[in-house]
């Protein structure tokens, strides 16, 4: 009796709890539907930014969980100031499930991408790249050499890394030399975070080019156009600011791995101590076009494939095609084609005769890259579903309502707001790929077009890399891996590293501006 008494006593709270919380949520409703500044969806994307870099700033509980948060506190106000009857379990599975749309677009890609990357790095096929570029310009123009092999290399390879293949090579010259050493470590730096930023398939530019449903070979074509203008920026910025700091404090725990001494760092070497014989090197690493065939495969596939549509139409699944297209066209796919190119990664590490990978090693890591790869794609997939929830809320229209123009202002607006919002997203919370992500997310709401625009919507795309170049500072992983590697002082890296970051983001966005004029339908 008195279990059924218990039992009917807490029927009786929960419904009474649940009457509690409907009213509540009408009550609501009529506040929110009393003030029409509730309804706004600018507030919206306003009180939703200021819960996702809250939340990774004071809460500290990291970018994929703060994504989340923005993308529920927009959900459930979308639905408060709309028709919708109080359904709290929709409002959450909505969600989800754009999560999951979007881990079904790129998912795949970034973990490719990643197992490529790895690959690449434990194969010797990155040095062997480093080589070659050095080769290719002499040793006089070694900050050419060393800016071009970090392009390439942040291609597949994630800048962290790209920054660490390369380090040694930067020490060693400086051992040999005794001079330039900012010049060397900007070289690499800026370099590598021009291709983490805007060329695929690099997680933050893929992220951004599904928002706005741009084809890869798209991407990676305008990404490539604007990076190689960039290049020689990073190059001459990296001169400058050398120039600024042309001999920085090294702290002695660096100096000794470099094998000079703290006491006599300023001296001139007695000789040339650089080893810059590569015969020996060249032998116990993979052959040159081994090394290049995961950068150079998956462009020559997937560019091919967009040759061969744009010259015969694109493939009508209720018309009978020759084989020939068929085939052209499933190489071509972005995931096929990243899929092949890690294979050929793998390659030099399976059948190696010197340094032969065994089957429990490579397993080792494929897992320990995959594991770095579900962390990017959970957090681009938290991304993903933030910028559908706030088109849900219609973002979109309010914004255009804001912003109505035509024809170049509309474009150059959208440019400038894009850049803009992400530098911000950047320097408040410091990870690039989460500042492209979310700031992808607002602006892929807004429903902008490449007619709307007047020119190739990729630019835009582009406009959001550059803008997650400002400001890297002490918030940025980036900033800690220059800083404590190189064993430059924090108060030195602020003087040329923040500055240089930062004069490229605006670098970029001006070429990109430019170029959008001069090439608007590439």
């Amino acid at each position: 009796m008195l279990e059924v008494l218990r039992t009917s006593l807490k029927r009786i709270r929960a419904v009474w709890r649940c009457n509690r919380l409907l009213k509540f949520w009408r009550f609501l409703r009529k506040v929110v539907n009393l003030s029409g500044i509730f309804h706004d969806p600018v507030l919206i994307l306003l009180v939703s930014l200021f819960v996702v870099v809250a939340s990774i700033l004071y809460l500290r509980i990291g970018a994929f969980l703060s994504l989340l948060a923005g993308a529920l506190t927009v959900s459930f106000w979308a639905a408060a100031i709309g028709d919708e009857p109080f359904n709290p379990i929709r409002n959450v599975n909505r969600v989800c499930e754009a999560m999951g749309t979007t881990v079904g677009k790129i998912g795949v890609l970034i973990v490719l991408g990643t197992i490529i990357g790895k690959c690449m790095t434990d194969s010797g096929a990155a040095d062997r790249i480093v080589l070659a570029c050095r080769q290719l310009v002499g040793e006089k123009r070694l900050p050419v050499a060393l800016a071009s092999s970090a392009f390439i290399l942040s291609i597949p390879v994630f800048y962290d890394a790209t920054f660490y293949l390369l380090l040694p090579l930067a020490k060693s010259i400086y051992r040999a030399f005794r001079k330039n050493y900012i010049l060397y470590l900007l070289s690499i730096g800026l370099g590598a975070t021009i291709s983490h930023t805007i060329i695929p398939p690099t997680p933050g530019p893929i992220a951004v080019a599904d928002a706005f449903n741009i084809p890869l070979a798209t991407s990676l074509k305008i990404g490539l156009f604007v990076g190689v203008c960039l290049l020689p920026v990073a190059l001459v910025l990296a001169w400058l600011l050398n120039k600024v700091l042309p001999n920085p404090k090294i702290a002695p725990n660096v100096l000794m791995e470099m094998g000079l001494d703290a006491e006599n760092e300023g001296e001139a070497p007695s000789d040339n101590s650089l080893a810059l014989s590569t015969s020996a090197s060249n032998r116990s690493l993979p052959s040159l076009w081994l090394s290049f065939a995961p950068i150079v495969l998956p462009v020559i596939l997937i560019a091919g494939a967009s040759i061969v549509e744009a010259r015969l139409g694109k493939i009508d699944s209720n018309v009978a095609m020759p084989a020939w297209r068929g085939f052209v066209a499933l190489l071509g796919n972005a995931n096929v084609a990243l899929a092949i190119a890690a294979f050929f990664a793998a390659v030099p590490l399976l059948w190696s005769r010197k340094n032969r990978t065994t089957r429990s090693q490579m397993e080792e890591k494929l897992n320990f890259a995959l594991l770095n790869a579900g962390m990017i794609v959970m957090i681009t997939a938290a991304g993903g579903s933030y910028g559908e929830m706030l088109r849900v809320s219609g973002i979109g229209n309010r914004i255009e309502e804001l912003f109505v123009t035509t024809g170049e202002l509309s474009g150059v607006t959208a440019l400038t707001l894009a850049f803009l919002s992400t530098a911000l997203l950047k320097s408040a919370q410091g990870s690039s790929t989460t500042a492209m992500i979310t700031s992808a997310g607002i602006f892929s709401a807004m429903g902008f077009t490449s007619e709307a625009l007047g020119f190739n919507i990729a630019y835009l795309a582009v406009t959001i890399g550059a803008g997650s170049c400002v400001v890297s500072w002490m918030n940025d992983s980036g900033f800690c891996v220059f800083s404590r590697s190189s064993g430059v002082a924090e108060v030195d890296c602020l003087k040329v590293w923040t500055l240089g970051t930062g004069l490229l983001g605006v670098a970029g966005f001006g070429i990109t501006l430019v170029l959008s004029h001069l090439f608007p339908m590439i």
